[in-house]
């Protein structure tokens, strides 16, 4: 599962990272476009977010750019502003969940859990092949496909963007951090070995505009 943090605390961001990540994917951002940019490269089952960024409350524009992005996605806010007028203001601004800071980190994994389990996402179908979302895992028949590090992050980097269609340049910002340094080939290669994995069915070409799986369900 992915989640994203946004704060302008970043020693506290720093901190929520290193707690987090060894349950689940952990994204973090410290100013209101930084978060903007995750969201629209990644799907997020959980989006933290603070009420305030360097002094402006931004918080309601952000639950708004998060749903809008994918309404499944589950929003706590995550705030010192934490009076029960703060609170009623946050949950109709959108938000599923609100706590106050300061915080208890297992009081916060606590509510995580119990809100992916309200808005999870379902496992399904692609040509014969079963998707966990939550897990990021593939299954044929019951027995686990097994992708590389890179054939991973692009496949469901694409389930992330479907059904549009993503171009060589946008994987490769989205995959490598020297994207310069690769060349679009080898998008190509990864997208081939990813149909011989899979079935050639699963992720389609469109001509000089880059790769899209379609059918997701």
């Amino acid at each position: 599962m992915r989640i994203l943090i946004a704060d302008d605390e970043k020693e506290l961001l720093e901190l929520l990272r290193m707690s987090l990540e060894d349950e689940w994917i952990v994204d973090t951002a410290s100013d209101v476009e930084e978060a903007k940019g995750h969201l629209d490269a990644f799907h997020y089952a959980v989006v933290i977010l603070d009420r305030t960024f360097h002094g402006m409350d931004r918080v309601k524009e952000l639950i708004a750019y998060a749903k809008a992005k994918n309404a499944g996605t589950a929003v706590l806010v995550l705030s010192a502003l934490g009076g029960v007028d703060d609170k009623v203001e946050g949950f109709g601004f959108g938000a599923d969940d609100y706590l106050e800071k300061p915080f208890d980190i297992k009081e916060l994994r606590a509510r995580i859990v119990a809100l992916s389990r309200r808005f999870g996402i379902r496992r399904f179908m692609i040509e014969g092949i079963e998707i966990d979302p939550e897990s990021e895992s593939l299954t044929r028949g019951g027995e686990p496909i097994v992708l590389s590090k890179n054939e991973h992050a692009l496949f469901f980097y694409l389930l992330s963007k479907a059904p549009q269609i993503v171009a060589r340049e946008e994987i490769l910002d989205a995959l490598y951090d020297n994207p310069q340094n690769i060349t679009s080939n080898a998008i190509d290669e990864l997208v081939a070995r990813i149909r011989k994995k899979l079935d050639p069915k699963v992720i389609k070409t469109v001509k000089t505009r880059g790769y899209v799986i379609e059918n997701r369900l």
